[in-house]
């Protein structure tokens, strides 16, 4: 009988479709991005924003900061660093914090899109 009850249970409830992310090409071809959850002033060092990678980001690499489509400012990434990890380069998923180079606080701001050139 209960055998019978999951047989029905599968009929009727269908597996979510999974939707695969982009991921990023650890050699570098696939260029990154990120979505700005917060922005930090860090006296001595600069302007950090942290949020969640898409795709691959690296020291030194040139990025475009876009708000509703259009650019507001290109930087470089100064830094990167993941749970007081410095890191030299972060991967699809990782939750980071950018060191944004010549950038001010108020430059950028929540939900601006970093994206990498």
């Amino acid at each position: 009988m209960l055998f019978n009850l999951f047989r029905k249970k599968d009929n009727i409830i269908k597996d979510p479709i999974k939707v695969e992310q982009p991921s990023a090409n650890v050699d570098g071809n696939s260029a990154g991005g990120m979505v700005v959850e917060d922005v930090f002033s860090i006296t001595g060092r600069g302007t950090v924003v942290t949020g969640r990678a898409n795709g691959a980001i690296r020291i030194n690499d040139s990025a475009r900061i876009t708000r509703n489509g259009a650019v507001v400012a290109q930087t470089t990434i100064a830094g990167i660093e993941a749970f007081r990890k410095t890191l030299d380069m972060a991967q699809n998923g990782d939750n980071v914090g950018l060191l944004l180079k010549d950038m001010k606080r108020d430059e950028v701001s929540r939900g601006d899109h970093i994206e990498i050139i």
